[in-house]
């Protein structure tokens, strides 16, 4: 099972999303490669809903890096 990497947390209201992102987490997925710009800067970022709501923080979804997409078999 592939590691998840956390960059953040987001809230859902009942006008969208706000999501907070760890700058220096970002950045480090960045220079490890984790994360990749395409041709125009941008960065795919994967926002995830929580099963419960967190305790602590309140957040109903995560931000992380994106999972890989499965290798073709052919």
């Amino acid at each position: 099972m592939e590691e998840i990497t956390f960059l953040g947390n987001a809230w859902q209201d009942d006008y969208g999303i706000n999501v907070t992102v760890n700058l220096e987490k970002f950045e480090q997925a960045i220079r490890t490669g984790k994360l990749e710009k395409n041709k125009y800067g941008d960065v795919k970022i994967r926002v995830q809903k929580l099963k419960s709501p967190n305790e602590k923080s309140k957040a109903t979804h995560y931000v992380a890096v994106p999972k890989p997409k499965p290798e073709s078999p052919f």
